[in-house]
């Protein structure tokens, strides 16, 4: 990625989804606390953590139109904010029932910091924003991959256990200070100039006698929002149900099963630089959509078919690798591709999908298993489901292919090309032209020089205009 006057933005942004990594496994990673604290049971705990999903359902609703509306500013300092409380809150929550509420909450800070985030990211590296957007998805695995240690350590420090949100609230005020500050891209400007290329490749189809394709929201929006409820899902399944799966179809023991989902996560932070390097260099992100979900349920298909301990974690690996190496931030890139002038909306159309699909999977799959008086049985049914999510990702992913190549052609992506000035940020000083840049250090160098009056100088220009004059032609 090039340096641009927004790079100290995008940064932030990057922090705060390291951030964002810890605090939506904070209250699983503090379960025995909570049970404390609320005098509840595990269960409860769970059903509290399930308000995530209704906020990520409820938040899109109204998150993306503010964003396309008010700027992406507002969305980021307000999910900074909304972030903060539902730590704050989750510190001094009396019950159950209240920690639910706060679980809604973030839900709704995810979905607003989102339409906020996302957009700014693919306006700041627009040639690059499919790479740009996926490497979110390794910011959010480092701080999962965090929190477990840094709540380990404190543990065995004797430190009180709500220091560690103390210490995130007090990240979160620091990046509020400076994303308060720093320059934004102008996302309706660079959307204009995206539309404007959209237009002029309609009309030069028109001029060349064929058929000028548009974007369609019934179409590939519909289209690319069911994806984003199929890519949730891939991964949901495997992160959420792999321990039980290799307790129960692999004969692993507790321990063991739990190892799967590391070796899911090594695939998942792996998945994310692979899939970075390919959109930057080699591909465009729509074939990464169409190639992946089938590489996931072959996967899936293994876990089905396979007994073999060994096997499971392969495929766990590539189960990693393949879903949740930043297939739904790909998907967020794409659908933006399509509606350059609503990346806000956009956003939030995938997250409503993502929301739904956090909150589907688990009441379908809790109807499988049951009472788990047959588990073998009512997990390979969860596999099956695997494997038909995996699949309807994979036609929908061709389908996407087809119309993103009929309606924007060849092209990598809807973006200024090569060697146009990027999109000016605001509060940034605009660029410079390097002739311009030179000559302002070469006056730098000489010594002050009376500028002529008012008077001297239009005499002096009447004067070049009388000489031009005389110039034999």
């Amino acid at each position: 990625m090039r340096r641009t006057p927004c790079m100290a933005t995008a940064m932030v942004i990057y922090l705060y989804f390291i951030v964002y990594g810890m605090v939506v496994i904070i209250m699983s990673q503090h379960s025995s606390h909570l049970q404390l604290q609320w005098g509840a049971t595990e269960g409860q705990v769970l059903q509290a953590i399930s308000g995530v999903g209704i906020g990520k359902i409820i938040g899109p609703s109204f998150a993306g139109f503010l964003s396309d509306r008010f700027g992406r500013r507002l969305s980021v300092l307000t999910g900074l904010v909304m972030v903060m409380i539902f730590l704050g809150g989750l510190l001094v929550s009396p019950n159950w029932q209240v920690g639910f509420a706060l679980a809604l909450f973030f839900g709704l800070a995810n979905a607003v910091g989102d339409t906020g985030n996302y957009p700014t990211l693919m306006e700041i590296f627009p040639k690059v924003a499919g790479s740009a957007n996926v490497l979110v998805k390794a910011a959010i695995s480092l701080g999962q991959l965090a929190l477990p240690l840094v709540v380990t350590g404190v543990a065995a420090a004797g430190i009180a256990w709500g220091a560690p949100m103390i210490a995130l609230i007090v990240i979160l005020a620091v990046l509020f200070a400076i994303q308060l500050r720093a320059p934004f891209p102008d996302y309706r400007a660079l959307a204009a100039a995206q539309r404007a290329e959209l237009d002029a490749a309609a009309q030069a189809a028109e001029r060349a006698a064929a058929p000028a394709a548009r974007s369609c929201v019934g179409i590939d929006g519909a289209a690319l929002v069911l994806y984003g409820f199929c890519a949730t899902a891939m991964f949901w399944l495997a992160q959420n149900t792999l321990p039980m799966l290799g307790v129960h179809l692999a004969g692993m023991s507790e321990s063991a099963g739990r190892s799967l989902v590391s070796s899911y996560s090594i695939g998942s932070f792996i998945g994310v630089f692979v899939t970075a390097t390919l959109v930057a260099r080699f591909v465009r992100p729509v074939t990464i959509l169409s190639v992946n979900p089938v590489v996931a349920g072959l996967a899936y298909v293994g876990l089905l078919l396979s007994t073999n301990p060994g096997a499971f974690h392969a495929c766990a690996f590539v189960i990693g690798f393949s879903a949740a190496g930043g297939l739904f931030q790909l998907t967020v890139v794409v659908l933006a591709e399509f509606f350059p002038l609503r990346k806000g909306v956009v956003t939030s159309m995938v997250g409503l999908a993502s929301g739904a699909a956090a909150f589907a999977l688990p009441y379908v799959s809790g109807l499988l298993v049951g009472d788990a008086s047959n588990a073998v049985s009512s997990y390979r049914q969860v596999l099956g489901m695997g494997v038909g999510v995996a699949v309807a990702a994979a036609l929908l992913g061709l389908f996407v292919r087809y119309r993103h190549q009929h309606i924007l052609g060849s092209a990598r992506a809807v973006t200024p090309p090569r060697g146009a000035p990027r999109a000016a940020c605001r509060g940034a000083a605009p660029p410079v032209d390097p002739g311009q840049r030179s000559a302002a250090r070469d006056r730098r160098c000489l010594l002050p020089v009376a500028r002529p009056t008012g008077s001297r100088r239009r005499s002096r220009e009447a004067s070049s205009r009388r000489a031009r004059t005389l110039v034999p032609s």
